[in-house]
């Protein structure tokens, strides 16, 4: 599953899972602007939702009250991972901070001032050797120092339930995906079906469907031109 689908459905959550909630729309078009059409229908325009099996989308209905449940469930594994990772982070130990080079000697500067390129390749000084030296051991225990205490912070991760809070959002997301497309892949004969459609995109990450936002226009384009025929 991608990613992006997970990251997108779990907004807010410390140190788990980190997303953008307002995904930039193409073209000017957003979720905004089309959820905003909605606004501009009369009120007896919107027929109640029909739950008989004879409604022209009533395969559409179905997946609605899947998408809904789905996404509540969704919302609990969100909650979860963001308690579990609050009580996480309480536990961490303190990062250790970057490692920075020292500044280089005036003294080894003046030595490296008054040698050419080739004597500093061919014959470096005894002076520059040993700081490179000096670097590097200074470099190494940072990294190690670092990567003792992302070991650690894995280890707290792992006792308190991160990992299990993890694949258990992701099954949720990616059920709420499979439901999702299975609602925009399936034709709208009526408005209440493109209302289905809208729903669903609203709970979904808006850039996961395609690169252009022609189905976002359509789908507008289909509201206020069965509303007109519905005044």
């Amino acid at each position: 599953m991608p990613n992006a689908r997970v990251a997108a459905a779990a907004e807010g959550l410390p140190k788990i899972f980190q997303a953008e909630n307002n995904v930039p729309a193409k073209n000017g078009l957003s979720r905004r602007s089309v959820l905003g059409a909605l606004a501009t229908l009369p009120v007896a325009s919107l027929p109640a939702l029909a739950e008989t099996a004879e409604h022209p989308d009533a395969d559409l209905l179905w997946l609605d009250k899947e998408m809904e449940e789905a996404d509540v469930q969704r919302n609990l594994a969100a909650k979860a991972c963001r308690r579990i990772g609050k009580k996480c982070e309480k536990l961490f130990p303190p990062a250790p901070p970057q490692w920075e080079p020292p500044d280089m000697p005036d003294s080894l500067r003046k030595i490296i001032g008054n040698s050419t390129i080739h004597d500093l390749k061919s014959n470096p000084p005894a002076h520059l050797l040993a700081w490179r030296q000096l670097l590097d051991e200074q470099r190494a225990a940072s990294k190690a120092l670092q990567e003792a205490y992302l070991d650690k912070v894995d280890e707290i991760n792992r006792q308190s339930g991160v990992d299990a809070a993890e694949k258990a959002l992701s099954a949720r997301v990616d059920e709420l995906y499979k439901i999702g497309d299975r609602i925009i892949a399936t034709p709208a004969n009526t408005l209440e079906g493109i209302l289905v459609k809208l729903r669903a995109v609203d709970m979904m990450d808006f850039a996961s469907f395609a690169a252009e936002s022609a189905v976002f226009s359509s789908i507008a384009a289909d509201i206020r031109r069965l509303a007109g025929e519905a005044t």
